[in-house]
């Protein structure tokens, strides 16, 4: 079941503050506050080497939509506080750890 916008209620990017592990075993994401700013750090790891490497992201926001802008597309974020579950457009669900 496709899940839309208005089945989210309006959050605060404090409340996503965290470590975020996918339930599709997609990278890890942390969500932290640098200074005024809110940033979402994806750690991928290499299979071979079994090295971690970040990439970070500024989150920003257009209307009442959350994104990060990786190139070549944006990834939307929400936020289910009921069931304290992260989405990310292109990575599906994940669940605080």
């Amino acid at each position: 079941m496709k899940r839309i916008k208005k089945d989210y209620p309006t959050f605060n990017l404090f409340s996503i503050v965290g470590t975020w592990e996918s339930v599709n075993l997609n990278p890890t994401v942390i969500i932290y506050r640098n200074d005024n700013d809110y940033l979402l750090s994806i750690i991928y790891a290499s299979e071979t080497t079994k090295q971690a490497s970040p990439a970070t992201y500024e989150i920003q926001k257009e209307g009442s939509l959350y994104f990060i802008a990786p190139a070549p597309k944006r990834v939307y974020i929400d936020y289910d506080p009921v069931k304290d579950v992260l989405n990310l457009s292109s990575l599906g669900d994940y669940l605080r750890n």
